[in-house]
């Protein structure tokens, strides 16, 4: 499957103006870290075959777009997540030996210690999108419904992006981007929450799984767990809400021998 590679043109223009100014190579330090993070990611994506769509390549790090990522398993997803934080343990091992065969100096390990370890603890974060906000995010998905979590993911990130941003501006003003950004993406996923939710049900839909069972009332699905949601009529199966859902009304009778309790 190719892989679509995207540049933007804010990133061209942060690498020419490290370039002209002779910072090509901590940017070069930089974008390795960043690279191997995401080289994390894509292992594990890969092993649970989640196709990736898209790279792209931004200012401030690397992103990878997976299909149906958030759809289908969370347990997954947290492997997923974990595998790029996981590589940042590699840069000490990598850069130490590098330094004690003398190819990079003191300075410059130290340098790029203290820029992998600021990398690691930025993005364990738990705001949305960072890769603990989604960590947070898949075990919410665990044990909540699908709407409920999602929701309460971008309302709590949306509200500690300014908290955590006052910490660090006493340090560092020029996270007002970075932190800006993170707030405009937690606003702009609550307002497509209902499109997201759609997305996950026509997904679950086309891929039943087998799922220990779960029996409530919510009007939502628990990702998972096989849902029989309790109406005021009796008992209704996971596949019959969804096919109402979309406007299927033939009726489908689960077999109890399918479920894992």
């Amino acid at each position: 499957m190719k892989i679509k590679i995207k540049v933007s043109g804010f990133t061209i223009l942060v690498a020419a103006l490290a370039f002209f100014s002779h910072a090509a190579t901590p940017l070069a330090h930089i974008f390795f870290i960043l690279a191997l993070h995401e080289s994390g990611h894509a292992f594990w994506a890969c092993f649970f075959h989640y196709p990736i769509r898209q790279l792209s390549i931004l200012p401030f790090g690397l992103a990878l777009t997976l299909e149906h990522f958030g759809d289908r398993d969370g347990w997954e997803e947290l492997v997923i997540l974990a595998g790029g934080l996981a590589m940042h343990g590699l840069i000490p091992l990598l850069y130490g030996g590098l330094a004690r065969l003398g190819w990079i100096s003191p300075v410059m390990l130290e340098w790029v210690l203290n820029i992998n370890r600021s990398v690691f603890l930025f993005n364990i974060l738990p705001l949305y999108p960072l890769d603990g906000g989604r960590i947070v995010q898949s075990l919410r998905h665990c044990w909540l419904p699908y709407k409920t979590a999602q929701s309460l993911t971008f309302v709590v990130s949306a509200i500690l992006t300014p908290i955590v941003f006052v910490q660090w501006m006493n340090r560092n003003p020029m996270t007002l981007g970075v932190f800006g950004f993170l707030f405009f993406v937690n606003v702009l996923s609550w307002r497509q929450r209902t499109y997201q939710a759609e997305q996950f049900y026509l997904y679950r839909l086309i891929h039943p799984r087998r799922l220990p069972l779960k029996l409530h009332r919510h009007q939502d699905l628990y990702r998972q767990r096989h849902n029989v949601i309790l109406e005021q009529d009796g008992l209704i199966d996971e596949k019959q809400w969804l096919m109402r859902r979309f406007g299927k009304t033939r009726p489908i009778r689960s077999k109890p021998r399918d479920w894992l309790i």
